[in-house]
């Protein structure tokens, strides 16, 4: 009966001392600044809102701050199936970045957002759908 408790204690003790602070922490748990899908990057994450052709983008740094304007460039290229790339032009709205995207009779359209930051690019890929 006594091993019976102890083998019951033992096990219960160390599935506590298992248990530990820092999840919040883990990879690919990054938080939203406001209120968008956070892609991330190996310099900066990139924070996504679309809302129909509406696309708006927040650069973030991994510790969950916006970027500053003058740290970064930023350019966007759709990229259609059928045709040719064109650019999309990004404009600066309170801390974020915004454009219109026309879609060009497609269903659906990727734009390839490139982000520069202390000499380094990382590129994101955002689906606009209709």
């Amino acid at each position: 009966m006594n091993k019976i408790v102890i083998t019951i204690f033992v096990s219960l003790m160390s599935v506590n001392l298992l248990a530990h602070e820092g999840h919040s922490n883990a990879p690919g748990s990054f938080k939203s600044l406001h209120g968008g899908t956070v892609q991330n990057g190996k310099e900066l994450n990139l924070e996504v809102i679309i809302n129909a052709k509406e696309l708006t983008v927040f650069p973030t740094s991994h510790e969950s701050k916006d970027v500053p304007e003058k740290d970064i460039k930023i350019s966007a290229t759709a990229k259609p199936k059928k045709g040719k790339a064109y650019p999309v032009s990004l404009v600066n709205n309170k801390g974020g970045y915004s454009a219109t995207i026309d879609l060009q009779g497609a269903n659906r359209l990727p734009v390839e957002i490139a982000v520069i930051s202390h000499g380094k690019t990382d590129h994101f890929t955002v689906q606009i759908e209709e």
